[in-house]
């Protein structure tokens, strides 16, 4: 088996509360957010791996510890077979070149005082020391990759669209090289022409320099086109783990079933069933004992609520991972079948799954 690029095992993050004491003091509560708990997960050389689950999973907490712009509260973060957790100064600093991150808005990720070259060229300044004729060099030579005219090295971010911002965020991540790349939603605020674009982009990059993705999104669609493989994130956990095809078409987890039925119709004059989710999600503060999804699922047993499933292998599979009792029993069970709710037309009403 090839060896991991990166790779968490075991890996949580929790975040302490602050408690507002006076108008400029704050004081630590004893409570912390378990943003992410004991979650393993690996990347392949040149593979793309899909987050998904609904917002406050631990995506893009994850994904951060990926790129160690934070610590994990335990657990290790490797890279490249290197143990990463725990780096600082310049230990730290030299691991920055081997992964990089796109960021969800490029319009807050990208400083309107600074010109392109600047943008674009800021990591090779702060990684390489270059001088300014030859970071302009070769942020023109880099721009083309991702579409941009290599003209453009003097314009201002706020002169370019949507698609054009989110460009630059990619040649800024990619300007030092990096063999792993963190897309943290990178189409999310784009119209679905641009969308296809950037996703096409990122799939012909990705061929051209071996890179290795972890593609953090909502959308499944995205996920189906660009990833390998897919893991399914609840309540900062996994869920559910394997290939794209085997996970998103014939899901085992009733989160993940519930998650895909949320998905809308492709044809509008279609009139599809659609079940509702009920059942308030957990607190991040308080987890409950037993399986995180254990309120909210509709085949849920006392097993469930007293003992947490640990994500394994089910019997008779290969290469698939998930974290329920019943999954065996489950694998028939279409998302359709979920709830017995009373269905609704898909467009009078949305899923709350997702």
């Amino acid at each position: 088996m090839t060896e991991a690029l990166a790779e968490v095992r075991d890996v949580t993050k929790h975040f302490p509360l602050t408690q507002p004491l006076l108008a400029a003091v704050q004081r630590k509560s004893k409570d912390v957010i378990h943003a992410v708990e004991r979650v393993s997960v690996a990347i392949g050389p040149g593979e793309t791996v899909g987050l998904i689950g609904e917002s406050g999973s631990g995506k893009t907490t994850l994904g951060w510890l990926f790129a160690r712009l934070h610590e994990p509260t335990s657990g290790i973060v490797r890279l490249g077979g290197r143990d990463i957790s725990h780096l600082d100064g310049s230990a730290l600093r030299d691991i920055r070149r081997r992964v990089q991150i796109v960021f969800q808005d490029p319009v807050g990720s990208l400083d309107p005082r600074l010109r392109v070259w600047q943008i674009v060229g800021e990591p090779l300044q702060a990684l390489e020391r270059l001088g300014r004729s030859e970071v302009r060099d070769r942020v023109a030579a880099l721009l083309p990759t991702v579409g941009l005219p290599a003209g453009s090295l003097d314009q201002y971010p706020h002169e370019f669209s949507g698609g054009g911002r989110q460009r630059l965020s990619l040649a800024r991540a990619l300007s030092v090289q990096p063999k792993l790349v963190i897309l943290d939603e990178p189409t999310s605020a784009l119209d679905v022409a641009v969308q296809a674009q950037i996703l096409n982009r990122l799939v012909a990059l990705q061929r051209e320099l071996g890179l290795s993705y972890l593609l953090i999104t909502h959308n499944v669609a995205a996920v189906r086109y660009v990833a390998d493989r897919v893991a399914v994130m609840y309540l900062g956990k996994i869920a559910e783990l394997g290939g794209v095809r085997d996970v998103l078409e014939r899901p085992l987890h009733p989160y993940t079933k519930a998650l895909l039925a949320a998905v809308p119709a492709p044809e509008p004059g279609r009139r599809r069933t659609r079940y509702r989710v009920t059942g308030e999600i957990p607190s991040l503060v308080h987890p409950p004992p037993g399986c995180p999804f254990a309120a909210r699922c509709p085949f849920v047993i006392d097993r469930c609520r007293t003992e947490e499933p640990l994500l394994r292998i089910p019997e008779g599979m290969e290469r698939r991972w998930v974290a329920c009792h019943r999954a065996e029993e489950l694998v028939d069970v279409r998302p359709a079948d979920l709830l017995a709710a009373e269905p609704v037309s898909g467009s009078d009403s949305a899923a709350e799954a997702g």
